[in-house]
């Protein structure tokens, strides 16, 4: 490979990983859906990776490894280099003929599948009812395995949002969830806590945000599939997309449409709605949502998309959802060590000023406190939860909050509703 060249890694999510001779490596997880099976790769092999951000050549790769006493030669580098764009996993032509293949495969499915069944949560109906259940049984304070309330939740407080306000709440319910979209088992109670707010809901449709952890280069990305889950599909506003689309342009709502092959971020809270209102028709409009933690004021970069969200859900009976985590600490997530008790408490402090902001309705003050630290805390539903409360107009009450832990990383989340 060129020396002069700029190699650009696709985006990988990097898990280290124990081999069977007890030597360690990294495997490395496409998000995005285009590889299938993850790559595994050597320590040392992953540190040349880490610096193909698309900004540097072969020769400040060699540099840069030299400067952090890890020396690796040029030609080295650009063998491994070749060699990684080969086998897709560097932007160029082999990659964008897999993604080419894996968009058109994806779009031909009649749905998208239940990608995380039989693994954060259970494939079978019957199991899978008892342990979502269960989660509303805790948040009803209910001993029994039913759980699923009947009443309507203690009113909530609004805030005097900035948002669009798109669609309007004649009936009951709640107008703006947010959920967390870590696995069931970790953030069962937040869950339950969340959609026990949502079982009053009478909304006809319900706009999912969830964030796309692939952070593709749109701000939103939707899909035309229905969303499949073990309790059955729930129906994609198409008619809605096709809206979208016709003012926004097919390119910037659909080019990254494959995210939600494997994003759970969104999934989970289908599958929850699905739950919830198992004899209802309703309707979803899927989006994920790429970061705007970078961004100063992201009202510029979210606008076209809301704005045309809210003209085309005008006088529609809506709920906007958020499926959002929180912080995400530990070496894990790039820290050097583990966080103490006390910088978990810190950090739940932290996390409870930015959720005021929640409470309040006050869209640019949640993503200005929420950004503060963003290198420390990294919040991954800033996106969302921002993008959700803009489209709702109003606030949401903290009903729950929550960090897990195994004693070296931690996420926290929370259920919102409002």
């Amino acid at each position: 490979m060129d020396r002069h060249a700029r190699p650009r890694l696709v985006p990988l999510e990097p898990r280290l990983v124990q081999l069977e001779d007890g030597s360690q490596a990294v495997a490395l997880r496409d998000p995005s859906g285009v590889l299938v099976h993850a790559a595994v790769v050597s320590p040392g092999a992953y540190l040349v990776l880490a610096h193909l951000d698309g900004t540097r050549t072969l020769a400040e790769v060699e540099r840069a490894l030299a400067l952090r006493n890890q020396p690796v030669p040029l030609a080295q580098i650009a063998e491994l280099t070749r060699k990684l764009e080969e086998a897709g996993l560097v932007h160029g032509p082999s990659y964008e003929a897999a993604r080419r293949r894996a968009l058109a495969d994806f779009r031909a499915l009649p749905a998208r599948p239940a990608s995380c069944a039989g693994g954060a949560y259970p494939d079978d109906p019957d199991e899978l009812r008892g342990l979502l259940d269960g989660f509303l049984a805790q948040a009803d304070g209910q001993d029994g395995s039913t759980g699923r309330p009947s009443s309507q939740p203690p009113p909530l407080s609004r805030g005097a949002g900035e948002g669009q306000g798109g669609g309007h709440r004649d009936g009951n319910g709640t107008r703006l969830l947010v959920a967390p979209h870590i696995d069931l088992h970790r953030g069962g109670a937040a869950y339950g806590h969340a959609y026990r707010a949502l079982a009053a809901c009478d909304a006809e449709l319900f706009v999912v945000f969830g964030t796309a952890h692939a952070s593709p280069p749109h701000p939103y990305t939707l899909t035309r599939l229905d969303y499949d889950t073990p309790l059955g599909p729930v129906s994609t506003d198409r008619a809605l997309a096709e809206t979208l689309a016709a003012e926004l342009g097919e390119e910037e709502l659909f080019a990254d449409e494959l995210c939600h092959k494997q994003e759970h971020s969104v999934e989970f809270q289908i599958l929850w709605l699905r739950h919830l209102f198992p004899g209802r028709p309703i309707l979803a409009l899927p989006v994920l949502c790429s970061s705007i933690s970078h961004l100063d004021d992201p009202a510029a970069a979210t606008r076209p998309f809301l704005d045309a969200l809210a003209r085309a859900v005008a006088g529609r009976d809506v709920c906007y959802v958020a499926g959002a985590d929180l912080a995400h600490v530990g070496p894990m997530y790039g820290d050097p060590a583990a966080p103490t008790p006390e910088a978990l408490a810190g950090l739940a402090a932290q996390d409870r000023r930015t959720l005021e902001f929640l409470a309040r309705g006050d869209p640019p003050g949640f993503h200005r406190d929420a950004t503060l630290d963003d290198e420390r805390r990294r919040l991954c539903g800033v996106a969302p939860i921002y993008a959700a409360m803009r489209a709702a107009g109003t606030g949401a009450r903290l009903l729950h909050y929550g960090q897990w832990s195994d004693g070296t990383d931690s996420v926290s989340f929370a259920a919102a509703a409002g």
